[in-house]
Parts: structure tokens; sequence; C-alpha cells
């Protein structure tokens, strides 16, 4: 049996963006062996493609992790994150074919490279340029769904037992930047209350205050309260999702969710959902998108990008998914 190594995306968004590259590679007759951070050990968990998982560390952990992987004994290794500690625990891996991204000190490490994309293609389809090499092959439309399995999807049940349910998804971990003001999330669900839906918040412990606030204008508030096979679950129970470039706007995807993806900072032509999945809304500003964690601009102009889609535009596209 052929043995792989794949060093897997740490982003809960790209964990759900790599599926379809690793559903076209995973033949019957091989034993895969991935790691990644711990946080999205679940979601690849789920999968049932792996035959064992480890949780990637820090700076010291592709020496502390070599010897385990040796004894993997791994044919070849793909790295998908761009960073070297990559590219170094494929190189101490063991393996003879070891693919991964170009780029400075790689060449020493990796001795299959491949251009690294430049955000102008889904980031998906930009994994692909990792899997085509190995078998893998571009469907016409990417399957990223996943089934959070019957406790999880029990559990959202009874967290949220009211339907139509519509999530709202204030948080973005990368930064402010990404992040839709919250007092427009205030009057989104307030409109959502008034329509007889179900607002439904959802993140993680960072959106504790958020929550906390959406929670006093009659929402769920779930921020912090749910794993992310469990968030699958929730969004499954919602007709749709309100979300920034985030975690949540994938995980919206895996769980087949319509989505409804507010872009400012990131470009919806990299990390956005497709054409069949919902619609990004984005004003496509002279300064974005500028990939910045913190908006630079001063006075009037700071995060225009995303304080100029209002409320009222995203709930005419809400009432378009959730049914009457």
């Amino acid at each position: 049996m052929t043995r792989r190594l794949l060093r897997l995306p740490n982003w809960i968004g790209d964990a759900i963006m790599v599926l379809p590259s690793l559903r076209s590679l995973r033949p019957e007759d091989e034993s895969w062996l991935g790691v990644a951070h711990s946080r999205v050990l679940p979601l690849y968990r789920a999968t049932g493609w792996f035959d064992r998982l480890h949780a990637a560390g820090g700076a010291s952990a592709p020496v502390a992790l070599a010897r385990t992987i040796r004894g993997f004994r791994p044919r070849s290794a793909v790295v998908f994150p761009r960073a070297i500690s990559g590219a170094l625990l494929a190189s101490l891996s063991g393996a003879p074919e070891r693919w991964g991204w170009d780029g400075p000190l790689r060449g020493a490490l990796l001795n299959r490279r491949v251009p690294p994309g430049d955000r102008s293609r889904p980031l998906w389809l930009e994994f692909f340029d990792l899997a085509a090499p190995l078998g893998g092959t571009v469907p016409a439309r990417p399957d990223f769904t996943l089934d959070p399995g019957p406790e999880a999807a029990a559990r959202a049940a009874a967290l949220v037992p009211s339907v139509p349910a519509v999530a709202l998804a204030p948080g973005a971990v990368y930064g402010p930047a990404k992040q839709w003001p919250l007092e427009h999330f205030v009057q989104l669900c307030r409109m959502a209350k008034g329509k007889g839906w179900t607002p439904v918040v959802l993140g993680g412990r960072n959106e504790s205050k958020a929550g906390a606030v959406l929670r006093n204008e009659g929402a769920i508030d779930l921020a912090g309260r749910t794993s992310l096979l469990e968030a699958i679950a929730v969004l499954a129970r919602c007709a749709a999702v309100v979300t920034n470039d985030s975690g949540a706007l994938h995980l919206a995807r895996a769980a087949g969710t319509r989505v409804i993806a507010l872009f400012g900072s990131s470009s919806p032509a990299w990390t956005g959902p497709e054409p069949h999945e919902g619609e990004a809304l984005f004003r496509g500003l002279a300064c974005s998108p500028c990939f910045a964690r913190r908006c630079p601009l001063p006075g009037d102009a700071r995060m225009q990008c995303l304080r100029s889609i209002t409320p009222q535009e995203v709930l005419v596209r809400l009432e378009g998914e959730v049914s009457p």
C-alpha cells in the first residue's frame, strides 16, 4: 500500500477549500497521514480519509514529528500551506517525493515545486495546482460538503429548534478589516426578527461580545458554544448565512447552506462562494482588496468597503433565500 504524508491547511476556511483536491486524490490503495493545527483536525477526521492524524505544533514541531512520520515511511509528501515549516516537515519525513509551493529556501527541502497562485483564481483551484500532478482531476463543480455526524446534528436540533433560521457570523479571526460593522448586524437581526425568522449567531469565543449584543436583539447566541462539526450542523438547519470572509463562510459551504458573503479587504475571486452556493457582496473600491488586517485609511474613508454595504440590501438577498 502506498503511503502519503499530507501537511494540511491550518485555517478553517482553507481546510474546507482543500477538500475537493483531497477528494480527487483519495484512492482505495493509499494510506494517508495528515498533519494540521489541532483546531481543524476534527474536520479532517470527519472525512474518514485519513489513517492517522497528528497535530502540528510550534516552530519545533517538524523536528518533534519527524521520528513518528519516518516510522510511517511515506512514499510522497504534499505540503498545502506556504509556511516553510511544512516544507521542512516534508524533508524530515524521508519521503522520496516531496511536493509543495516554490519559494525561498524550498529548493533544498522540496524536489517537486509548483509556482504559488496570485489570488486571481479561487483558492480551491490553486490547491489543485498541487493535486493535479498527482492525479487529481478538477471537477466541474467543487464539492465542499462534509457530514458532521448524528451527534452534531442532534445537538444542532436542540440548539436551534425553530425554523426558518438565518445564521449571522459577525467575526473574522484574520482581523477587523474583514468585519462588517456590528451595528449593521444589529439592524439586520432586528429586520430578520420582524420577518418571523430566527437569527442565530455563530462564531468563536472572540465573538462573545458581538453575540451578547445580538442576543439582546432576540438572536440565539451560539458564539463560542459549538464545535466546528456542531457549527456545520447548525448551519445545515439555517436557510442562509450572512457572513464576513471568515471560517463561517466555508463551514456553510460544508453544510450546503446558502451564503451571503460580505467582502471588503479581501477578494471574493479568491475565497468567495461559487455561483451555485450564494453571492458575495463586494464594492470593489479602488483600495480593495488590500488584504490588510486593519484598515489603514483615515476618517470617512475608513472601512468604507464594508460600511457602504447596507443591512437593507443584505435583507433583500436574504428574502430571496428564505422560504416564506
